[in-house]
């Protein structure tokens, strides 16, 4: 409460100073980085939006309007500002790092690894950008350069709870199990409230055979992200893995309930609901499953579901 104070107080100093000298364009520009902190994401576009129209070459204001787009999912709009960011000042690391972060959250892989080489080229020394850039390089099938990227990232800055967990998600990929839940276990130290680190943690456990403590693990990644629908979906599977398909059902539902478009869910519900006898539930659910999949465009699942509609169909005409 006395940081918000203090944070409208700033604004309030902000008003006085634009009412007295209306083309200052530095004051616009505080105020809307003291409203974005109060997540006034659309105020503070207006702002900077003044304050680039006063001053066509400010930096450091196309930066932050692609910041306050971002936090609103303008990820286009963001990027077309650092675009302009990037013009006027071609060196400025962060507006690399910035572009690639969305460029990734695009699924634009290949292009936001230029953007993360670039930001580490003029900053060798950020972090955040050899973790990105790692997310990037697992994304594109390139595991040890990823996991370069991560160990220059905690050599960097050895409490970075994210890059531990990237690295367990990294080694999880090449089947190094133990080794990730040791990366996982780190996560947890830095940031306890790292609740992908419990989901992927969980993972691993679960291939290792460790259901229960898999399941203690999204159990903990729910309580902390209540909206989580890939630990619930996890969980579910931990659950029917151990011959409890009812219990799993639940989780699944969750799962599609958080997230409508969640094929992997659909498809886990369907085997669920198969094991217990649900035949048409589970032939709908499939089919749902197969029309996400068309629709993104993924091959090996649609496979997948194919084959799992087949053999369904092919249940329900012996009996």
């Amino acid at each position: 409460m006395l940081e918000t104070n203090k944070i409208q107080e700033s604004i309030f100093a902000f008003d006085q100073a634009i009412r007295l000298s209306p083309d200052y364009a530095e004051a616009y520009h505080d105020r809307a980085i003291a409203k974005g902190r109060l997540g006034q994401h659309e105020e503070a576009i207006a702002d900077l939006d003044q304050a680039i129209y006063l001053k066509p070459d400010y930096v450091v204001a196309y930066c932050n309007r692609g910041i306050a787009k971002r936090q609103i999912g303008k990820y286009e709009a963001a990027i077309a500002d650092y675009d302009q960011a990037i013009r006027l000042k071609p060196d400025l690391a962060e507006a690399y790092y910035n572009r690639g972060v969305l460029k990734r959250k695009l699924g634009n892989h290949e292009e936001a690894l230029y953007d993360f080489d670039q930001a580490i080229h003029f900053n060798p020394d950020l972090a955040e950008a050899y973790n990105n850039r790692s997310n990037a390089r697992r994304h594109l099938g390139q595991y040890q350069a990823a996991l370069a990227d991560l160990d220059r990232a905690i050599h960097l800055k050895p409490d970075f709870a994210e890059a531990y967990s990237n690295r367990g998600l990294t080694k999880g990929q090449l089947q190094q199990h133990q080794a990730a839940i040791a990366d996982f276990d780190q996560a947890i130290h830095f940031n306890p409230d790292l609740a992908e680190a419990y989901n992927n943690r969980g993972n691993a456990r679960r291939h290792l055979g460790q259901y229960q403590a898999a399941l203690a693990d999204y159990d903990q990644a729910t309580h902390l992200k209540l909206d989580y629908a890939e630990a619930y979906n996890n969980r579910g599977i931990t659950k029917k893995m151990l011959g409890e398909p009812q219990t799993a059902l639940a989780d699944f539902e969750e799962a599609i309930r958080l997230k409508r478009d969640y094929t992997k869910a659909y498809v886990n519900r369907g085997i669920a609901e198969q094991e217990l006898g649900r035949m048409e539930e589970s032939r709908a659910d499939f089919q749902v499953a197969l029309d996400l999949a068309n629709k993104a465009g993924d091959g090996n699942l649609k496979a997948k579901v194919e084959q799992l509609l087949h053999a369904l169909d092919e249940q329900l005409s012996t009996k």
